[in-house]
């Protein structure tokens, strides 16, 4: 690059440090702009409740909604374990998606997408096989369905790796 050029470059972002970035603030101050600007971009009332929610609150919507799908397939596990049958892990996070349980929630953390059966099972069944979520399956995070009993580390191990 020519030294000229480089000259150039470094007035330019000198200035922009003395006068400050050339972001326009938006004149428009009324409901209606924003509405009209939601629509542009193809944004449903839902989603942009959604954004706005997760931006402003503080509770972790992808947090919790993983907490919650880990507690129905535990408990689904346990409900097996019972059975004195455990299934093929990919059949108990099935019927788990298949619960209704499972698509209310779903709703209610997500009003604006569309539920879809099979990418959820492989999204759930993938989310309980990565490693870094070994640790939330640890005692303490999850009690039996319907008391407020812990389920132990021993009866976690054996529902869900196998182990004695």
């Amino acid at each position: 690059m020519p030294k000229k050029d480089i000259e150039k470059d470094q007035l330019s972002i000198e200035k922009i440090f003395k006068v400050g970035p050339r972001v326009k603030p938006i004149g428009h101050k009324d409901w209606d702009f924003l509405v009209y600007e939601l629509r542009k971009l193809k944004v449903t009332p839902g989603e942009a409740y959604r954004i706005i929610a997760e931006k402003l609150g503080n509770s972790n919507i992808r947090y919790e909604w993983k907490m919650v799908r880990f507690t129905m397939f535990i408990w689904a596990r346990v409900e097996e374990d019972k059975g004195m049958y455990l299934k093929p892990k990919i059949d108990t996070v099935r019927a788990v998606v298949s619960h209704r349980n499972f698509k209310k929630f779903f709703q209610g953390y997500f009003p604006d997408l569309e539920f879809d059966h099979e990418k959820e099972v492989k999204l759930l069944n993938k989310l309980i096989a990565e490693k870094p979520q070994k640790a939330f399956f640890k005692e303490g995070y999850y009690k039996y369905e319907g008391t407020n009993k812990v389920i132990p580390q021993d009866h976690l191990d054996r529902i869900l790796w196998g182990k004695k």
